[in-house]
């Protein structure tokens, strides 16, 4: 006796026709086109598919809206970092060194040759305004570039996204409305309910 349940499933899930099923399982081929007209087994491929094809979108969309973010997340991190930039274009760092020069004459036989000798050095930075660094700024301008490109690609994939998702709706309802054949409309009341 043939196994309806695999015959089913293997033509639900490929591509397979009614002829190749009824070479493989040994079944003549009128026998497996009357069983699948029968549970409308073209009718549940197409759902299958349409639901694989949906899941693998969401999938595909919800790994690039991943990608996508952990980007938009770098480019904001590196526009912090440009305006910071911006704002220390046009300082420079200086070194500043005190020196100090301590002597200490305690020797009595000797008065004027020194004991102890200590030279104390401090260093600080200084910010000092300088000119525009016309080569910081390039580099700037070139990131920020970067930044918008990087912005704008983000853009683009969100627009195909959204055209593949409405091109899959659009599948979706022109099949149902193809499934609609006609309404029936029936009424329980007779027409003397209908007067009240």
């Amino acid at each position: 006796m043939a196994d309806w349940q695999t015959i089913k499933t293997e033509y639900i899930t490929t591509n397979t026709s009614y002829r190749k099923l009824a070479q493989k399982y040994g079944i003549h081929y009128k026998v497996i086109s009357g069983r699948g007209k029968d549970e409308k087994w073209v009718e549940l491929r197409s759902q299958y598919q349409d639901k694989t094809l949906t899941k693998t979108l969401d999938k595909i969309s919800s790994k690039k809206a991943d990608k996508m973010a952990r980007i938009d997340d770098l480019a904001d991190k590196l526009l912090e970092k440009l305006e910071q930039a911006i704002t220390e274009l046009d300082l420079q760092l200086a070194k500043h060194t005190d020196k100090t020069k301590v002597i200490e004459y305690n020797n009595s036989e000797r008065p004027d040759k020194p004991t102890k000798e200590t030279i104390h050095e401090e260093e600080k930075l200084l910010e000092v305004k300088s000119i525009v660094d016309r080569n910081g700024l390039k580099q700037i301008a070139s990131a920020l570039k970067d930044i918008k490109e990087v912005k704008q690609l983000r853009s683009e994939l969100d627009e195909q996204e959204q055209r593949a998702r409405i091109a899959n709706l659009q599948k979706i309802a022109q099949k149902e409305d193809a499934q609609v054949d006609s309404i029936e409309v029936v009424f329980t009341a007779g027409p003397e309910e209908w007067n009240e």
